[in-house]
């Protein structure tokens, strides 16, 4: 039986954890202090302020009714109706005593501008230096208007940067979820989220809700091809967020593939590598994006299939075409083959399982064996993991010893 709660544990985040508990002990033993949290939506940033204040309250704080947190506001919903909370929340403070103040403020690049004005006079005229600012937005996405808050005297000023969650951590938020560890074909899918809690969060309870997990061993395995539609519509949810330009390169770039061509897609867009500039940092700060000065590639499969199947499939061959001939006047040959469709059928556990053992035997290393099979070396080290258990060994050469005593044992047997 699954579990029904989708509110799981804070999982990889020990680090950020431990750096805010930093934080705000200087608060209490020596002053002011301002930490700007950033991250692409979806990567936990709420969750992250959230268990903030549950710190700062066991760590004398004000109560939580006292804990002022910042969202953005209902659809429809202008910005400056912040103000008010902001005011009831000053006055409240100043019969609090000697404590400090935490002020959150989640979704800052989306405040207006009435609130920040309002937080910025009560943090300056109320509390000086007795006020620990965790401020949480997506990455270069602030306002003007927040440039004062920052730019406020503080004896200490911090900045995180949260990163995607490794496959350990991915692992168990699926599990938390689910109340059973997936099976590897479902860790596999995991992986391909590119360690994004929401999209983790949103593939396993859609795959639970349209009733395509099963269960066999203990473990929770997928049934079915195909991505569940909670997963689509948070996907299109979030692009919806982006600016219209955003969005266009990537749902075309997602369609060609998973790394991107500049020239290809400049080409296509009816602009200049020049003046993609712009358009890719904001790209890269959706967070559906990884660039390491040389490739730019989807952080995730699964991310990039979700933005491939928005576009429907009559406007994909003629995306693909106009690819081709784009790269056929530049003499140029793409990264991979532009008409494998995302949705293609993923190999099976076993299958999976026989082509990295085969590759072991080839002599080839966990990341070699990743970039063949285009995997993370996280897959490739978890399948050689269950491969160990099966045939009860210890190393790569135990591994190799066995399967070849398995296999004179079979012939020995047909003979």
């Amino acid at each position: 039986m699954f579990v029904t709660s989708l509110e799981s544990p804070l999982r990889g985040r020990e680090r950020e954890l431990s750096h805010l508990r930093d934080v705000l002990a200087y608060g209490i033993t020596e002053g002011s202090a301002l930490l700007v949290i950033e991250g692409t939506p979806g990567s936990g940033k709420t969750r992250l302020l959230r268990a903030c204040a549950e710190m700062a309250e066991r760590m004398g704080y004000a109560t939580p009714d006292r804990v002022l947190a910042v969202r953005r506001p209902a659809p429809g919903r202008v910005h400056h109706g912040h103000a008010e909370p902001l005011r009831r929340a000053a006055g409240r403070r100043t019969a609090a005593g000697a404590r400090p103040l935490l002020l959150l403020l989640d979704e800052a690049d989306r405040l207006g501008e009435e609130a920040i004005d309002t937080l910025l006079a009560r943090r300056a005229a109320l509390h000086g230096g007795r006020a620990v600012t965790v401020v949480a937005q997506r990455p270069g996405r602030g306002p003007d208007a927040l440039g004062a808050i920052l730019a406020t005297p503080s004896s200490r000023r911090e900045h995180m940067t949260l990163r995607p969650l490794d496959l350990t951590a991915a692992v168990e938020v699926a599990e938390d979820v689910l109340g059973l560890p997936p099976s590897p074909d479902l860790v596999e899918l995991v992986d391909q989220t590119g360690g994004h809690p929401r999209l983790i969060v949103a593939l396993v309870a859609g795959l639970r809700e349209e009733r395509r997990l099963g269960v066999a061993d203990g473990e929770a395995h997928p049934i079915g091809r195909g991505l569940p539609q909670r997963l689509r519509d948070r996907v299109t949810a979030t692009m919806d967020s982006f600016s219209p330009a955003c969005r266009q390169l990537l749902r075309t770039a997602a369609v060609l593939g998973e790394e991107l061509e500049y020239d290809v897609l400049a080409a296509m867009l009816r602009t200049s590598p020049a003046a993609m500039i712009g358009l890719m940092d904001e790209a890269v700060g959706t967070g559906a994006l990884s660039s390491d000065g040389l490739r730019t590639v989807f952080r995730g499969e699964l991310l990039r299939r979700a933005i491939a199947e928005s576009v429907p499939a009559s406007l994909k061959r003629a995306l693909w075409q106009e690819a081709e001939e784009v790269r056929r006047t530049r003499g140029t040959t793409p990264a991979r083959p532009a008409a494998i469709d995302a949705t293609q059928a993923r190999a099976t556990p076993g299958d999976r399982r026989a082509e990295v053992l085969r590759l072991v035997a080839d002599g080839l290393t966990n990341r070699q064996i990743a970039r063949r099979l285009e995997v993370s070396p996280h897959t490739v080290n978890y399948h050689l993991r269950k491969l160990f258990f099966s045939y009860g060994v210890r190393s790569r050469i135990d591994l190799l010893r066995a399967v070849e005593r398995q296999r004179a044992a079979r012939l020995a047997d047909a003979g």
